[in-house]
């Protein structure tokens, strides 16, 4: 065996090869802003990893194996010392050499870095035989790219350079790279990594760090795949403004609600804004360029904009009011909290109200590319497909390579939307540089300027997009009126120019042939049903009115143009209004640093108890999946196979929308197939059934909307309604997307009103700006309403649902006006707009919705749902009460204008200048005479007591509409609570079975009232007279009032006969009322008010009868001894030719003066009427002639079927 060769020994090493080098490759993750500047700078770009060299030229590639093992000896024997153990490269500012014919654009590396590499470079070299070489000549730095010698370009890059995010990491191996020639098949050289070294002189050939490190790139000689595939877009990080820190950050986590489309119809701009040519370009016209911006014919959802320098980016991001209309940008402040600056000259940069995500398209073309930006939250309703707007600033020029490279890119466009979106709505927007007049085209092909075929390339533009279902925006809208006054002066193919040499004088500084062109464009994809809405110009637009103007009043030189575009249909059924309501003003006034925070509203709720935590999530998860599983579980025949009956169960309301607090119900919708009645004697079959898994009935209730069920678990109560529709719940995870005139909607009007909460609460999750501020300005306006005393829709208040229409309302349109707002920015303007409001002639009704609904001069307050059947949901609103309302909004913005208000304060109605009394507190106060009713209880039954307290809450509109009728000019203020005496403990006892408390109603004249001596006596009197015939009304209600356990008395008193009085917080009647409520529940309740119930389950399910509004309902047989419904007496008096219709009367319940009649030829059955009445109400029939009741709920006395209790006779 022959002897191993010796190595050579280091004097015989050669460092004249260019094909190797020692280097220091940075890991990856810092590779993506640094290589935005090389791809576009950097002539090594591509061939090159970003590096800062060590030694180059290197040793020969055939010494490479030597040279590796003498460099981890040396490094190994230097591991020893501190100085090459901790070696951290941090970039530094930067700088350049000047070279051949130009200048080289590097970042430094710091003082204390550079001479730890200049040691450790000259000890390598030692160990290589090369002794002694001076370490002053070495400078590190890592190269960004080359200028030509001019000053302009050199400072240019050296801006860009400097704006860089700071590099820094810590130094632990060196990298060797080999030039590999015919790299990807190509005769091109590519620098690859040969080998690796750590400081402490270990080979890392094998290391699964190096691979992590350095992951995609090929790791020559390493073991490692080669992962060279590339994507033809980059993916690309989107900022957002935050205002808590009042700074743009990038987007690093996914939301926390997955987005889905919302809203199918938007609007889009494009603005080229001329970029200057200098390094410090002036800022002259930035100001008149946001103003073009932020007008109101350009404001869109989102906004395209072209040539973007850097500086002029800094400008619009820190502009109030852009953070505001735009809070999502794809470039964050260059060279500000780490955001990279923007890689060219002339830059696309992109705006938008919505949140997205977006990816780089690069063009073959340096310096060109297209920003692709997906919006998930809009888009095409049916598809749930996001919406695709791809920003584009073509190639500029009138030759062959010009036009060729313009078909290049927009072929590459369309081939990327055919590819990877290829059913999304697609829009592509920007500057495409097509050249439209036909005198300049005509000129060019003369003097040669484009071949015949060029020349046919750029009229077959427009035919390429038009292929590939694209219409132009422009084309589609048609000339608008302002285009119509310089179709004299334009020629073929000038109409509708952007670019305007005529008219623009700055256009004229950088026009060729000074001839009109229609550069920029907006195009849409016609995918389904997409249309544009409208089309407009903007950007000092009024020029073109003959007005003179100077040339430094013109922002660009081109125009801007705005598209609106919608997808589908709409969702909303637009209906003629009689009456258009005038919105209140809008105003966004400043806050003061302690009103602005977040933080203390956040920590204010959490103190009030209105955020829900963790738990309170887990637990109202747990109790309405477990009702689902109970309630959705198959149906079984005899034969015990499954029943295919739809069935879902769908959180409604607060818990619905998210705005819930840990105190709240949770309400739940079923949509099925079968009938009411089959769906809860099923329901209380199945929880009975289940009763081990927590959730109890408490009661059945029949309410003017129909049967529901309360249920209970744990300490949740649950609140279940049923709607019969069959087709909804086979559809029920698209019917948010539905438009409201589709067939699916033909439904009884019982079905509508189930339906409409849900409906109501999708539309607002779509229509909401940003929920997360929707939903803690809720909670704080609800908390307000608590603690100022006017949060109680019984007592004629305001209620949870009245805030959330209001809210939404209020949140679009500010929004659409000014953009994005905070939460202490939507609560303070709630508060003004709401108490400024015209309630008299105004309606709260969502914007864009139009509604036939005429109010009547009954209802002082108009607050409208959304989809049909329009209900006013303020309709328990008086006079009186509203004014409470509006009062206690007057208040909210007193205490904000407090020196040093708190929103701890401002939530919990407690004054600084008011020695900190409590809305409650101040009350007492507030008022020299009240009326008191007191109420005490002493009887055995729990139950008792906590009906006694309803009852006699929901009879005090008949007081204070007897006031507001009879004692004109007072105003009666009631506290929706019930007071007691200070002594009284505040603890609940089950076993308590006697009870104190009152009920105050502030009084106070009214300003516009006439006060004289007379005017006082009078208005005394009636009081006496007011408050005795509602003391004796309650009296004669015996059902609920009994002498021998309550009493119940009002008297008019001075605010010192008050006596001390706090709020009584217990629950009259205990947990035992509750309890108690459970053994009254019975399975056998008659349920003949069920709207649906003489439908038939076959009925239900079938699809064509369900979808028709005149399909004629077969009854069920009704039992002898059943009392037929009121609605079959009305059907049978008013349609059988031999009753007199004429001759009977209606009794019916009324909510504040009990038992009343009206002739049944008044009887209105359209709930959309003035007029209407529940028919549960209906207590009896009378004919008027001999005065017998004919029909009689209570003694289930039928004359007219002999039904009921007559039934078997």
């Amino acid at each position: 065996m022959a002897e191993q060769e010796e190595p050579p020994t280091p004097r015989s090493l050669s460092l004249l090869s260019f094909q190797t080098a020692l280097c220091i490759v940075p890991p990856r993750h810092l590779w993506k802003d640094i290589d935005r500047l090389r791809s576009l700078y950097d002539q090594a770009y591509g061939r090159w990893p970003p590096h800062i060299n060590l030694i180059y030229p290197f040793v020969p590639t055939d010494r490479l194996p030597d040279v590796s093992r003498l460099i981890q000896e040396k490094l190994n024997s230097l591991s020893q010392s501190s100085e090459y153990q901790n070696i951290t490269i941090q970039s530094g500012p930067a700088g350049y050499f000047r070279n051949r014919g130009g200048n080289t654009i590097h970042l430094t590396v710091i003082d204390r870095a550079a001479d730890q590499l200049r040691h450790l470079r000259a000890s390598i070299l030692d160990a290589l035989g090369h002794h002694g070489q001076e370490e002053r000549d070495y400078c590190p730095h890592l190269t960004i790219g080359q200028t030509k010698a001019d000053v302009d370009l050199r400072d240019f890059l050296l801006d860009k350079t400097n704006m860089l995010p700071a590099a820094q990491w810590d130094l632990d191996h060196l990298v060797v790279l080999h030039r590999e020639k015919g790299f990807g098949g190509s005769s091109a050289s590519k620098m690859v990594i040969w080998d690796a070294i750590d400081l402490s002189g270990n080979n890392m050939s094998t290391s699964d760090e190096l691979t992590r490190l350095y992951s995609g790139m090929s790791l020559h000689g390493l073991n490692a795949e080669i992962d060279e595939s590339k994507s033809s877009t980059e993916q690309m990080t989107t900022y957002e403004y935050s205002p808590g820190g009042r700074s743009w950050c990038p987007i690093t986590e996914p939301p926390l609600e997955p987005v889905k489309v919302r809203s199918n119809n938007f609007t889009v701009s494009t603005y080229n804004v001329l970029a200057e040519f200098t390094s410090s370009p002036p800022r002259d016209r930035y100001e008149a360029l946001v103003h073009n911006i932020l007008s109101s014919n350009a404001l869109a959802d989102v906004l395209v904009l072209q040539e973007v320098c850097d500086n002029f980016l800094l400008f619009l991001l820190s502009h109030q009011d852009i953070q505001r209309r735009y809070p999502f940008v794809t470039h964050g402040p260059p060279g500000q909290g780490g955001s990279p600056p923007l890689p060219s000259l002339r830059n696309i940069v992109v705006f938008s109200q919505w949140r997205f995500t977006w990816a780089w398209l690069p063009f073959d073309e340096r310096h060109k590319g297209a920003a692709v930006v997906k919006i998930d939250g809009i888009g095409d309703l049916q598809s749930s497909l996001p919406l695709v707007i791809v920003a584009v600033h073509l190639t500029s020029g009138l030759n062959d390579a010009a036009v060729d490279s313009k078909l290049s890119q927009v072929t590459s466009i369309i081939h990327l939307l055919d590819s990877d979106y290829h059913s999304n709505p697609s829009v592509v927007a920007g500057d495409f540089n097509f050249v439209t007049s036909q005198e300049v085209i005509d000129e060019a092909l003369r003097l040669k300027m484009i071949s015949p075929a060029g020349l046919e390339k750029i009229l077959g533009f427009d035919c390429l997009l038009s292929k590939a279902h694209f219409m132009d925006g422009w084309v589609v809208a048609g000339e608008g009126p302002e285009d119509a006054g310089i179709n004299g002066r334009t020629g073929e193919g000038e109409q509708g120019a952007t670019f305007d040499p005529i008219l623009n004088p700055l256009a004229a500084q950088y026009s060729v042939n000074g001839r009109p062109q229609r550069y920029d464009r907006i195009f849409v994809r016609q995918t389904g049903k997409t249309s544009v809405t409208g089309f407009n110009f903007f950007g000092l637009r009024h020029a073109l009115k003959g007005e003179d103007m100077q040339i430094s009043e013109f922002a660009s030189d081109h125009w801007g143009i705005r598209a609106g575009v919608q997808i589908g249909e709409s969702l909303t059924e637009s209906k003629s209004s009689e009456s258009v309501s005038q919105e209140a003003p809008l105003q966004l006034a400043s806050l003061p640093d302690p009103l602005s925070s977040l933080d203390e509203i956040v920590s204010s709720l959490e103190h009030s108890s209105m955020l829900p935590g963790e738990e309170d999530f887990k637990t109202r998860k747990t109790a309405v999946d477990t009702l689902s599983q109970i309630l959705t579980e198959p149906i079984h025949d005899s034969s015990g196979r499954d029943i295919k009956t739809p069935l879902v169960l769908i959180p409604v309301g607060s818990y619905g929308l998210g705005t819930w607090g840990p105190r709240s119900d949770v309400d739940c919708l079923c949509i099925g197939a079968i009938s009411s009645t089959t769906f809860f004697a099923l329901a209380i079959q199945r929880l009975r059934k289940a009763s081990a898994l927590g959730i109890r009935i408490v009661r059945k209730v029949k309410a003017a909307t129909g049967v529901m069920l309360e249920l209970q678990s744990g300490h949740i109560k649950l609140d279940l309604q049923y709607c019969p529709a069959a087709n909804v719940a086979e559809r029920w995870q698209e019917i948010s997307r539905i438009p409201s005139h589709d067939p699916i909607f033909d439904l009884s009007l019982h079905s509508l009103s189930k339906l409409q909460p849900y409906r109501d609460q999708e539309y607002i999750k779509r229509m909401v700006p940003d929920m997360y501020v929707f939903r803690l300005a809720y909670r704080c306006i609800v908390q307000r309403a608590k603690s100022s005393g006017v949060y109680s829709s019984k007592f004629g208040l305001l209620g949870g649902i009245h805030i959330t229409m209001m809210l939404s309302q209020l949140h679009q349109l500010v929004h659409e006006k000014f953009g994005r707002v905070t939460v202490p920015e939507l609560v303070s303007m709630f508060f003004h707009y709401y108490a400024h409001f015209d309630w008299k002639n105004n309606m709260v009704v969502s914007p864009g919705v139009q509604t036939r609904y005429r109010r009547s001069l009954r209802e002082p307050m108009v607050i409208l749902t959304v989809h049909v059947p329009t209900i006013n949901v303020a309709r328990a609103v008086t006079a009186p009460s509203l004014r409470t309302i509006v009062s206690a909004f007057n208040r909210a913005e007193e205490l904000m204008g407090e020196d040093g208000a708190r929103w701890s304060n401002i939530l919990n109605d407690i004054s600084i200048s008011h020695n900190n009394q409590t809305g409650a507190e101040k009350f007492l106060t507030a008022y020299n005479s009240y009326i008191k009713v007191n109420v005490q209880y002493w009887g055995p039954s729990p139950t008792q007591a906590s009906s006694l307290i309803g009852w006699l809450e929901s009879r005090f509109f008949r007081l204070l509409n007897d006031l507001d009728r009879q004692a004109l000019g007072i105003h009666g203020r009631i506290w929706p609570a019930r007071f007691t005496s200070i002594d009284t403990t505040d603890s609940e006892n089950d076993g308590e079975t006697e009870y104190q408390g009152c009920y105050l109603v502030g009084l106070e004249r009214m300003s516009d009232a006439v006060s004289t001596v007379a005017n006082k006596e009078e208005a005394l009197r009636i009081l006496q007279t007011a408050i005795s015939q509602f003391t004796a009304s309650l009296h004669e209600e015996d059902k609920y009032f009994d002498s021998t356990v309550c009493w119940i008395d009002a008297t008019l008193v001075k605010q010192a006969e008050l006596g001390e009085l706090k709020l009584d917080l217990r629950n009259w009647g205990g947990q035992a009322g509750v309890d108690q409520m459970v053994s009254d529940f019975s399975e056998d309740d008659d349920e003949a008010d069920d709207p649906d119930e003489l439908l038939e389950e076959g009925q239900l399910s079938d699809r064509s009868k369900l979808h028709s509004k005149h399909a004629t309902l077969s009854s069920k047989p009704v039992s002898a001894n059943k009392l037929r419904p009121a609605g079959d007496v009305i059907s049978r008096l008013r349609w059988d030719p031999k009753i007199d219709f004429g001759d009977y009367l209606v009794g019916y319940e009324d909510r504040f003066l009990g038992v009343k009649e009206m002739p049944l030829s008044r009887w209105k059955s359209e709930q959309t009427d003035e007029e209407f009445i529940p028919q549960h109400r209906i207590v009896y029939f009378k004919r008027k002639s001999d005065g017998r009741r004919v029909w009689d709920r209570e003694t289930r006395k039928d004359e007219i079927f002999g039904s009921g209790a007559g039934g078997c006779d």
